[in-house]
């Protein structure tokens, strides 16, 4: 299980490269990736797309890739020397035909368009792609890690909540013989106090328990939540890097049991616990909108 929040930073750096690569990442409900690359490397953005989509399935991510090749430096630069010497002829000559010196020639020429370009070079593209790659892995690496640890924090948050809600289940369950019961000492009682003569017999009165009783049987719902509990202690224990999307499925289906329940039964007691159970429920769906 992995959180969708996470952060990692890697450099490497040796006498001809360095790469720097930051990570950060939080909950989004698909994989939206937003790469910032330096121009020099936009061919590779494709591969780096394909290569993260590979380890991450879900979330809002920023990767930011900083390049240096050292070696290009060197060169980097270079002077027309056919533009500079003609530009520094004609100062020469402004010179000779005024009869004045300028003192600053060479600030002069500098200013000059084409005097000094930037040279075109090639892009070993195997070579940093190889280098980018390898340095994405690793960064990747203890991206992951990370998530993973948050992850594995919410899972034992979750598997409390869970218990709370499963021991609420039980106890949801063992009122329910009350219901009828009371129920029926409600209706007695106000049958004893109707001052005015009414005709019914303890057929009408057992008619009307009967349906009372089918209208506020939750046995099916405590049954189906039940289930669904023990389904998303499984999918937990499947600790698979993916689970977010599964879970949530499971949750609505406790949460829309639990609000049956809370409709069928008219009794406090379990009115009660079905509300502290939708609240653990909104816990646990608040947190796992962070889970990938």
């Amino acid at each position: 299980m992995r959180s969708m929040t996470g952060y990692s930073k890697h450099i490497f750096e040796d006498e001809s490269y360095r790469v720097k690569i930051e990570i950060k990442s939080v909950n989004n409900k698909n994989l939206n990736l937003k790469i910032k690359l330096p121009y020099i490397l936009n061919f590779l953005e494709n591969k780096i797309k394909t290569e993260f989509s590979k380890r991450v399935s879900r979330g809002s991510v920023d990767l930011r890739i900083d390049f240096e090749d050292k070696k290009e430096q060197e060169n980097l630069f270079e002077y027309n020397k056919n533009i500079a010497t003609s530009y520094m002829q004609v100062l020469n000559n402004l010179e000779s035909d005024l009869g004045e010196k300028f003192s600053n020639k060479m600030d002069i020429l500098m200013k000059q368009p084409n005097v000094i370009k930037k040279n075109e070079t090639e892009v070993d593209e195997a070579g940093y792609s190889k280098l980018l790659l390898e340095n994405l892995h690793i960064c990747l690496d203890s991206f992951i890690e990370m998530k993973e640890e948050e992850g594995a924090r919410l899972r034992t948050y979750f598997l409390e909540r869970m218990e709370v809600i499963r021991g609420n289940v039980e106890e949801i369950d063992s009122n329910t013989g009350r219901v009828v019961e009371e129920y029926k000492s409600t209706l007695l009682e106000k049958l004893s106090k109707i001052n005015e003569k009414i005709d019914y017999s303890e057929a009408d009165i057992l008619r009307e328990i009967l349906l009372f009783t089918d209208k506020s049987d939750i046995s099916e719902e405590v049954s189906r939540l039940r289930s669904h509990l023990e389904q998303f202690d499984l999918e937990i224990e499947k600790n698979e890097d993916s689970c977010g999307k599964k879970l949530d499925f499971i949750l609505q289906e406790i949460f829309r049991e639990l609000n049956t329940s809370g409709v069928k039964c008219n009794l406090y007691d379990i009115s009660k616990l079905v509300v502290e159970c939708k609240n653990e429920v909104e816990k646990i769906r608040e947190q796992l909108l962070n889970i990938e």
